[in-house]
């Protein structure tokens, strides 16, 4: 797998040569060291399978998630979802801010809070924040006896550039400082990110391609090392002509074919297992103030599904409002019989 991570850093080295302008040249060496030092020896391990820093996977806006998912191709993207793909953050996202509470299962409370500000001659710079607080947990012995309580977090501070190749094309990378905090457990991470992202509003359409989550842990729990989160992930978008849907078709987990779903010991059949790498949605634009949106996750389908002969697992909803300037998006994702997954975003262009 170390074949997969030499791709990544001659892709990363490509674009970022051409986009990044001499006064950033120290940023390009730095973020280059610090590819090539996580791809020495990690890479291999990163797969869909990692059990570490999972919140780095939540949708971080309800409009993604109620086109389904992390899509990286998304038709006019605003700055709340850099995080999948740095490129998304363009000119035309200057001064936008925005923040995403998501009411996770059990008593799970995330959160996102963004911005981006673009720097003539340099490119646009975007500022995240994300927060995982699991609320209070009961803490066991071996024997199952309650000794008390005590509350895990997660949180992740991410710093993007973007830079337009041209009138079209952007093309951007970012860093993500992570740490936990689980009881007496701590681990902190450093990863990276980059991509590139095509935007035509002429014709209706955009792409694009990322990969995320490239790093490794700089202390570990209770001194084991565990897996980061990586995922390579291509999406595009259009709306065909008189057609009321834009699309949106994301393929994520390129890097990791084998998606099996706990219980199963074998890998799916070749169709089934390629399905679990779609993510696909569509938007309805009813008027410049309102939209419809429909989504379908079929790994998180094949994850929460029950024997029922329909289930609504993978299936998610959502509605998108502007009022007085200030976008409202809310959405509900299905869980089947877990429960559902709802996210309120509220985002504004500053003057």
């Amino acid at each position: 797998m170390l074949n997969t991570c030499s791709v990544i850093y001659l892709y990363y080295k490509t674009f970022v040569s051409i986009v990044i302008s001499k006064t950033m040249n120290k940023i390009h060496k730095i973020l280059c060291l610090l590819i090539l030092f996580f791809c020495s020896d990690i890479v291999s391990a990163q797969t869909n399978n990692s059990s570490i820093f999972r919140f780095l996977d939540i949708t971080p806006s309800a409009k993604l998630a109620g086109l389904g998912g992390n899509h990286v191709g998304l038709f006019e993207a605003n700055s709340s979802v850099f995080y999948l793909n740095p490129a998304y953050l363009t000119p035309a996202t200057s001064k936008n801010v925005s923040a995403t509470f998501v009411n996770y299962l059990a008593d799970s409370r995330i959160g996102f809070a963004n911005g981006a500000y673009n720097i003539k001659d340099i490119g646009t710079l975007g500022i995240g924040l994300r927060y995982a607080g699991y609320g209070e947990l009961d803490e066991l012995d071996e024997n199952g006896t309650r000794l008390g309580s005590f509350n895990a977090s997660d949180i992740s501070l991410t710093t993007g550039l973007s830079t337009m190749l041209n009138e079209k094309l952007s093309a951007g990378a970012a860093v993500d400082l992570i740490h936990s905090s689980y009881q007496n457990y701590n681990s902190s991470a450093i990863t990276a990110s980059g991509g590139i992202y095509y935007l035509d509003k002429e014709t209706n359409f955009s792409a694009g391609l990322s990969f995320r989550n490239l790093g490794d842990q700089i202390d570990y729990y209770n001194g084991f090392r565990e897996d980061i989160p990586f995922d390579i992930s291509a999406g595009i978008s259009k709306k065909p002509e008189k057609f009321p849907f834009h699309l949106h078709l994301t393929l994520r987990q390129l890097n990791n074919w084998d998606l099996r779903v706990p219980g199963e010991s074998e890998t799916p059949a070749f169709l089934d297992n390629l399905f679990r790498h779609v993510i696909f949605g569509g938007e309805a634009s009813f008027s410049e103030n309102f939209k419809f949106r429909l989504g379908y996750n079929r790994l998180l389908h094949e994850q929460t599904k029950t024997n029922d002969s329909f289930d609504f697992g993978g299936v998610s909803l959502g509605v998108g409002l502007k009022i007085k300037g200030i976008n409202i998006d809310m959405s509900r994702s299905s869980y089947s019989s877990v429960g559902g997954i709802v996210q309120i975003s509220i985002s504004s262009q500053l003057n």
